[in-house]
């Protein structure tokens, strides 16, 4: 069965503007979510639970997918340069919204009141829990990092998210890592993380990382990175 969310003819995913040129529609996406990120940014949250996580991919996508804010009804996969090839195993569109629970339980536990580079190691492995998740068909990146950085300034932590938008290569390559199961490595997510919220920190970071550097991801380099679409794969 042919992926739901292309267009018949071409491999590109359907879009309000009806844009067929994949380069176009990448085109698209940059102009409008510079207008729509900060727009998320500007909001105050309340509550950090599923119901926002999908506002604010909707607030950032509604403009160019009519599934902006909605959950992915296939399972996808990303073959990535820093794993070899390989891809994460995104959760299965069944256990989404179970999952995602499972992580909004672990956030309410957050307090205010914690150490702040404490609190900062906790949001990274919920982020990267949530990444793996890959609620979405396409877009999880921006949305989540959008709701981790707002979930840090809620927490009472003050975070440069343009740090995020200047390395989204890192960021995503990041995730990528720290989404392995037991082989996660969160070294690379926290370092920007740690960066972002202007906090020292080295508990896990190598000998050889240095702060304020992103165009490594352990021995690969990010200028041979080439991002490349998800794709459908057959339901188990």
């Amino acid at each position: 069965m042919r992926d739901p969310y292309l267009y018949d003819d071409v491999n590109v995913l359907r879009n309000i503007g009806g844009i067929k040129d994949s380069e176009k529609l990448r085109t698209a996406e940059g102009e409008v979510t510079k207008l729509t990120i900060p727009m998320v940014y500007a909001q105050k949250f309340i509550k950090f639970n599923i119901e926002a996580l999908c506002e604010i991919h909707y607030t950032i996508f509604n403009s160019l997918y009519e599934w902006a804010g909605e959950f992915r009804t296939i399972p996808i996969a990303k073959y990535e340069e820093v794993l070899g090839g390989d891809t994460v195993r995104y959760t299965h569109p069944s256990k989404i919204k179970e999952e995602l629970s499972e992580a909004v339980r672990e956030i309410s536990k957050l307090k205010k009141t914690e150490d702040k580079a404490a609190l900062v190691f906790k949001i990274v492995r919920v982020t990267a829990k949530i990444w793996k998740i890959h609620p979405f068909r396409d877009g999880n990146t921006r949305a989540i990092i959008s709701f981790a950085v707002l979930l840090a300034e809620h927490l009472g932590i003050d975070v440069r998210h343009r740090l995020f938008e200047k390395h989204a290569a890192y960021v995503r390559n990041s995730l990528v890592c720290a989404s392995q199961g037991i082989y996660s490595n969160f070294e690379h997510l926290e370092k920007i993380f740690y960066d972002a919220a202007g906090i020292d920190f080295f508990g896990s970071l190598g000998t050889s990382s240095k702060h304020g550097e992103y165009d490594m991801i352990g021995d690969y380099n990010l200028a041979d990175y080439t991002e490349v679409p998800h794709v459908q794969l057959l339901d188990e």
